[in-house]
């Protein structure tokens, strides 16, 4: 079974610069990004869309997230929604339609089953807190009018992030399996400076 942790983050919510990402359990491997402008909702939703999307084939796959809205729009909100013609049970349409129809999309093509597991936030998983630290180190890039070019620099890790990006900066992926060491913050000098991708890639 593949684990992943997601995370998003809004600096003013809402409207603010957003962030999300997802880390998994094994391999080291992450991605992050973000926008000039959103939700917690719309971040968190991106992170369980990108994590679904990053992880195809026929392995189960459960995504661990502290957002009780993500999951529930993933798994439990969803069918009914469909079967409403996409409105809530009140009638209204719902929120964040294209994420929530993008998710329902992804885990329909997927070959696996996807399955999801709240945790409490903030309160030491590491790595449902990598998840958060890199989804605010993307929003705080997008506020400061860097997201164009990239969301997260390797090199800005804390220096016991054992992790390596999903993509370099020319969005070829990075195989769990490549042997390379990871990349740590203060190896700016030694190491490339690969850039993970954006919201809009």
């Amino acid at each position: 079974m593949i684990i992943v942790s997601t995370d998003g983050s809004c600096l003013r919510n809402p409207g603010g610069a957003i962030g999300w990402a997802w880390v998994a359990h094994e391999g080291g491997r992450f991605d992050s990004g973000g926008a000039a402008s959103g939700t917690n909702q719309v971040a968190e939703l991106t992170a369980v869309l990108r994590a679904v999307e990053a992880h195809p084939g026929a392995e189960p796959l459960l995504i661990e997230a502290d957002s009780q809205y993500a999951i529930r729009c993933a798994s439990e909100w969803i069918e009914g929604w469909r079967r409403k013609g996409w409105r809530t049970a009140s009638g209204s349409p719902v929120k964040n339609l294209e994420l929530v129809q993008a998710i329902d999309r992804a885990i329909t093509d997927r070959e696996g089953p996807v399955r999801f597991r709240w945790v409490r936030g903030h309160v030491g998983n590491p790595f449902n807190e990598r998840a958060d630290e890199l989804a605010g180190l993307a929003a705080r890039d997008w506020a400061e009018g860097r997201g164009e070019i990239g969301s997260v620099l390797i090199a800005d890790l804390p220096a016991d992030a054992d992790v390596v990006p999903a993509r370099t900066r020319t969005g070829e992926p990075v195989a769990a399996s490549a042997g390379a060491e990871p990349r740590r913050a203060g190896a700016r000098e030694t190491a490339p400076q690969w850039e993970l991708g954006t919201l809009f890639d």
